[in-house]
């Protein structure tokens, strides 16, 4: 199907303009990015500066809970799995 002259106009001035929209945004985002200062600070956000820090107490009482006694270490081994197939699967057969 043959694009009159008609349309081929209106495709260029169409991809034209997706073309501008595309460029503006691209330098808004540049000039937002990179060029705009940064914002002025007012101050040490509160609680960072001279926080002190939580203390951790850790509670191994829980260690000696009769469920936890009754716990014994595994019996049996690890199986390894046994080989399967070719040690070269990439040589032709």
């Amino acid at each position: 199907m043959a694009l009159t002259l008609v349309q081929r106009k209106k495709m260029q001035q169409v991809l034209i303009l997706v073309l501008l929209v595309v460029l503006f945004i691209t330098v808004t985002v540049l000039w937002l990015g990179f060029f705009k200062e940064a914002p002025v600070s007012l101050g040490e956000p509160k609680g960072f500066a001279g926080a002190q820090p939580q203390s951790v107490e850790i509670n191994f009482s829980v260690l000696s809970l009769p469920l936890l006694e009754e716990l014994e270490p595994p019996t049996e081994s690890v199986q390894e799995p046994q080989l399967k197939g070719r040690n070269n699967p990439f040589l032709p057969f």
